[in-house]
């Protein structure tokens, strides 16, 4: 059963299909890339992209052999997340400023007041 998306939701995966099928369509246009692109959405429509409408998709059988190089495939697993929309990974770890630390800011001025005045 389709989820109920909300209006918002519903602009949102309509911005999104449409950001997808531009970047399918920049690949080609910008590198060459041959693309297919298949998706259901949750109301049953299917949407698809060809980069080359009069060449069909390559089968499995095809990705395999009649290649230099092995197909790379990718699922969901490669992409999930703990929590989505969080970023992945921790910020990095910031030194501690001596500010913070017992007046060590205070005792510089001091050494330089100090140097200072045995300079004049």
């Amino acid at each position: 059963m389709a989820p109920v998306l909300t209006r918002v939701k519903k602009e949102q995966l309509r911005k999104r299909r449409n950001n997808l099928l531009r970047r399918h369509n920049e690949f080609w246009l910008l590198y060459g890339i041959k693309s297919w692109l298949v998706m259901e959405l949750p109301d049953g429509q299917i949407v698809t992209y060809h980069s080359h409408p009069n060449s069909t998709p390559p089968s499995a059988e095809d990705m395999k052999r009649n290649r230099a190089k092995p197909p790379i495939v990718k699922t969901s697993r490669d992409y999930e997340t703990t929590n989505l929309g969080q970023p992945t990974h921790s910020m990095p770890h910031c030194v501690d400023t001596p500010i913070r630390k017992r007046g060590i800011w205070e005792d510089l001025a001091k050494h330089l007041d100090e140097y200072r005045r045995a300079i004049v």
